[in-house]
C-alpha cells in the first residue's frame, strides 16, 4: 500500500539518498535535488502558493517517488503542470503509476484543478508510458522546450482534465 504526503524538513535524508542514488535513472531527463542547500530550496519553493509536492512512500515508509505540481494558476484556468521522478530501486515494478493515481485524485478533488499538463522529452519513454498508463492524452510538441543541464531540449505535451479522470472511474 502507497502512501502520499508533501515533504517536510525531516524527510531530506530519505529524499536525498533517494535522488542521489537515481541520478542515472533521473540524466537528462530532470535535475532532482542532491544537496542539501538543493532541499532547502525545494522546500521553499514549497511553500509558495502556486506550488504544491507530493512523496510517494512504500509500505515501508521507502521513498518511491517524486510529484511536483507546479505554476498553479487559478480563475478560468485552474490549471498546472506536473514533474516527477521516480526511485531506481523501485524501477519497473508499477509503483509510480499507483503514486501518480494518488496524486491525480489530490491534483482533481483537494486542489480542486480542471487540467494538469506534464512536458517530457521524447526519448523518456519510460515517462510517456507512465502518463498514458494514468489516461493522460498527447496534445502536442514544443520544439526547446526547457533547458536542462545548460541545453534546451525538445518536450511533447502530456495533459489529463478532470473529465478525462472522472471518465476513468475515478
Amino acid at each position: 500500500m502507497l502512501s502520499i504526503r508533501e515533504p517536510s524538513v525531516q524527510d531530506e535524508a530519505i529524499f536525498l539518498a533517494m535522488t542521489q542514488a537515481s541520478r542515472k535513472l533521473h540524466h537528462p531527463w530532470v535535475n532532482a535535488p542532491l544537496t542539501h542547500e538543493d532541499y532547502v530550496q525545494y522546500l521553499v519553493r514549497q511553500a509558495l502558493p502556486n506550488q504544491k509536492n507530493f512523496l510517494v512512500f512504500g509500505m515501508n515508509h521507502e521513498l518511491v517517488g517524486v510529484f511536483n505540481i507546479s505554476e498553479i494558476v487559478r480563475g478560468g484556468f485552474q490549471s498546472a503542470y506536473l514533474g516527477f521522478y521516480g526511485a531506481l530501486s523501485f524501477q519497473g515494478q508499477g509503483l509510480m503509476s499507483q503514486g501518480l493515481q494518488l496524486v491525480l485524485r489530490e491534483i482533481f478533488t483537494t486542489l480542486a484543478l480542471h487540467r494538469i499538463e506534464a512536458n517530457i522529452q521524447p526519448q523518456n519513454i519510460r515517462s510517456i508510458a507512465l502518463v498514458k498508463r494514468c489516461g493522460f492524452r498527447k496534445e502536442g510538441f514544443s520544439e526547446r522546450y526547457l533547458q536542462i543541464d545548460n541545453e534546451w531540449r525538445d518536450h511533447e505535451r502530456w495533459a489529463i482534465t478532470i473529465e478525462d479522470w472522472q471518465n476513468q472511474g475515478r
